[in-house]
């Protein structure tokens, strides 16, 4: 069985080095549930000129991607909140 596992890849890795194997590589690659990103404007990407200057346009967008993440979790925790407050005055005032 192992044999004919290593065989398996080694036509497989030489019919990829002449060419008789093609595959493609997908659009785009879809994480979680929710809708697919939407396509990047390439406009709106900075110009860098430098290798440092780049990553410093990095570090800028990943730090805005954590301020953005706790500002969203701060939110959901406010919206949880509210919602139980209004739960309780419901059933307070139910009653």
């Amino acid at each position: 069985m192992r044999s004919l596992l290593l065989v398996t890849m080694l036509v497989l890795a030489g019919s990829a080095l002449v060419g008789c194997v093609q595959v493609k590589a997908p659009e785009t690659i879809q994480i979680g549930s929710g809708p697919p990103p939407e396509d990047i404007d390439s406009a709106q990407v900075p110009p860098t000129t430098t290798h440092e200057q780049a990553r410093a346009e990095l570090t800028r967008a990943y730090r805005q991607i954590r301020w953005l993440e706790s500002e969203n979790e701060r939110l959901r925790e406010r919206g949880d909140r509210y919602k139980r407050k209004y739960k309780d005055l419901k059933d307070k005032y139910d009653d």
